[in-house]
This record gives structure tokens, C-alpha cells and sequence, in this order.
């Protein structure tokens, strides 16, 4: 038997803890809205925020020496990251979406497709003032906004009573019928409207062979092979483009999966293999592709690092490779902290969500790294 929920207390001055809670969104529209009016009229604050956060993302779309985090967008990113984080979690739940590693591998292709879509705002993919929705970290927001999009379509559609097959022929002309306005009205030589046709009809048909309906009724399954059909959309666009470095890719995957070799060596010693599971050595691959890709971006082919500490850690060291053992570190020591804490027993779901973003910081910034370097942009 349940236990009855307790009713909030109201303390002696008037606080409740329950009635902040709710409002904790309203006190966040009110910070930004006189943030926003602080930078409309106050001077120094206009241009605080032009030097720290306007400047290096200007500087990013075009390429120049700017493009740097600095310690107050990297704290001002990481608060945003925490409300986003705790938005997302409170959505789902309302949508009744299950958070778990099932839902976090069907968001695997949209972390690689953040950093697939930089690559194509690196390659001037995108104009002004489109092309700033697609540098980070707003891009992250972009593909956040994107995801929520497909969840709700998704949940939207489980829930219609619409026969299986106006479900499914209404989404696959609303897929070609967008993507053809987009192809029209956007500059740049993006893939033809046919060819974004074909891929969505071979995805329905393989999708009805495999799968009958089952999409149709679980918004998770829905959110993951849209995801894949995106992803192969964004990489047949940059795949227009002339390869510059293409050992890039494959040192790289060897250097994470040696990587990789060594975590399994030392776990095996250890006797926790069986601890590890497919979720945990997934945020070990997608950081030490992170790593690695910086290590050979930095010291192999001349590029520079943008956040603050990673700085800091190759410039004390004299080399990138340092990224590696410090991927290591964070992942472990992370994965320490939830096998010791009762949160992994008493909100899963909020585990699962948060790998899900640390997955994002590793996977999204080394595919961006990799491909950036295969294509020279």
C-alpha cells in the first residue's frame, strides 16, 4: 500500500516549498526579462554581455580568433543547462514518456546530429540570421526544440484515433511537403526535394516491413527512427562537399576504442565488468571520441580549444593528449557518483536524463571535431 501524500505545510512566515517549486519557471521568465531590459538600458551591462556573449558567437559564424568560451557565458551555459534540463524532465513526465536507456539510445542519432549540423553551419550551410541558431551552444537549444517537436508529433499520434494508414501517409507528405519549402525558399546548395522523397519512402517502407504500426503507438520509437532519418539527411548534405582529411575519422575511432580496450582491461582486473552496463560504456565511447578528436584536432592538424578548462588543462600540459586520461576521469568519477548515491533506485529517470546530457557533451562536440577536420571547413 501507498503511502497518502502529505499536503504541504505552510511554515509560520508565510514560505512553502511546494508553491517555490511551482514558480520556479515564473522567477526564471522574470530573471530574463530584467536581464533583457538591464541590456536594452543600462550601458555597461549592454556591453558586458556584447563582450562575453555576443562577440564569441559572431566571431564563431565567421571563423575568426574570438570564437572562445570565457568563465562567465561557460557558468551563464551551464545555469541554462540546468533549467533546460529540468524542463525537459517535468515535460516528459507530464507527456508520460519513460525515461530509461531505451530512451536514451533513441537519442543517440540526435546528439550526432548536433554536431553534423555545426559541420554544416561551418561549411556556410546557413545565412544570417538562421546561421546563429546553429553555433553552440544555441544550437543545442535548436536541437532541443527540434526533439520536444517530435516527441509531442509522436504522443500526438499514439493518441489519435485516426486509422493506422492516415497516420502514416499524413506523415510522410507532411515530411516531404516541409522539406520541400525549406529546399525552395533557403539559400544554398541543399539536397534536392526527390532525393529527401525517396529517403522518406524507403524509411516508411522499411519502417512498415519491420516495425508494422508500432511507431504509430510509442512516441519513443516514433522520436528514434525520425532522429536516424534526420541524421542521414544532414550528412547526405555535407557529403556534397570535398573531403579534405578523411584519415581523420578512422584515428580517431582507433584512439576511442583503444581507449575503450583499456577501461574494459582495467575493469575486468577490478571484477566490476558486469557493473558497467551498455548506457555506461556508450558515455565512455562518445567522450573518448571527444578526446580523441580533440588530441589529434589540436596537436595533428593546428586547431585551437574554445572552453575554458580543457584550455587551461593543454596549455598546463603542453599537449591534448591530456584530454584523454581527463575524459576518463570525469566519466568514471560520474559513474562512481550515481552507483553510490540511492537517486539511482529512487529517480531513475532522473539518471537517465542526465546521461543523456553528459552523453551529449562528449558525442555532439567529437562528431563536430571529426567531421569538421574530414571536411577542411
Amino acid at each position: 500500500m501507498e503511502d497518502k501524500p502529505q499536503a504541504a505545510i505552510p511554515r509560520e512566515d508565510g514560505f512553502n516549498i511546494n508553491k517555490v517549486s511551482e514558480n520556479k519557471y515564473l522567477y526564471t521568465f522574470g530573471a530574463a526579462i530584467a536581464l533583457l531590459l538591464a541590456i536594452q538600458f543600462v550601458p555597461q551591462v549592454a556591453d558586458f554581455w556584447a563582450d562575453h556573449f555576443v562577440d564569441p558567437i559572431m566571431a564563431d559564424s565567421k571563423g575568426e580568433a574570438g570564437a572562445k568560451y570565457n568563465i562567465y557565458n561557460t557558468i551563464a551555459y551551464g545555469f541554462g543547462f540546468f533549467i533546460l534540463f529540468m524542463f525537459i524532465h517535468e515535460l516528459l513526465s507530464t507527456w508520460k514518456i519513460e525515461l530509461n536507456d531505451r530512451f536514451v539510445f533513441a537519442s543517440v542519432p540526435l546528439l550526432i546530429l548536433g554536431g553534423v549540423v555545426r559541420v554544416l553551419e561551418d561549411a556556410d550551410m546557413f545565412e544570417p540570421p538562421l546561421q546563429y541558431f546553429f553555433i553552440s551552444p544555441l544550437v543545442y537549444g535548436a536541437l532541443v526544440v527540434y526533439g520536444l517537436f517530435v516527441l509531442a508529433a509522436g504522443v500526438w499520434v499514439s493518441r489519435s484515433s485516426l486509422p493506422p494508414l492516415t497516420k502514416g501517409l499524413g506523415l510522410v507528405s507532411a515530411a516531404i511537403l516541409i522539406y520541400g519549402l525549406w529546399w525552395y525558399f533557403a539559400p544554398g546548395e541543399w539536397l534536392h526535394p526527390s532525393s529527401w522523397a525517396l529517403l522518406v519512402l524507403c524509411a516508411a517502407a522499411l519502417t512498415a516491413e519491420f516495425y508494422r504500426s508500432a511507431p504509430l503507438r510509442d512516441p519513443v520509437l516514433f522520436f528514434g527512427i525520425t532522429n536516424i532519418l534526420v541524421l542521414v539527411w544532414t550528412y547526405l548534405n555535407l557529403a556534397q562537399n570535398k573531403m579534405e582529411n578523411p584519415e581523420m575519422l578512422w584515428a580517431t575511432l582507433i584512439f576511442a576504442l583503444f581507449s575503450m580496450y583499456l577501461v574494459w582491461l582495467g575493469a575486468l582486473g577490478l571484477g566490476i565488468t558486469s557493473k558497467i552496463t551498455p548506457l555506461y560504456w556508450l558515455l565512455f565511447f562518445g567522450h573518448f571520441i571527444d578526446g580523441s578528436a580533440t588530441f589529434l584536432g589540436i596537436d595533428e592538424y593546428g586547431y585551437s580549444e574554445k572552453h575554458v578548462l580543457p584550455d587551461f588543462f593543454i596549455e598546463y600540459f603542453g599537449t591534448a593528449k591530456v584530454m584523454i586520461p581527463l575524459k576518463f576521469l570525469v566519466v568514471t568519477g560520474v559513474i562512481y557518483a550515481i552507483e553510490t548515491e540511492n537517486s539511482k533506485e529512487e529517480e531513475p529517470e532522473m539518471i537517465s536524463l542526465l546521461l543523456m546530457f553528459l552523453l551529449a557533451l562528449g558525442l555532439g562536440p567529437g562528431t563536430r571535431d571529426v567531421l569538421r577536420i574530414m571536411f577542411g571547413t
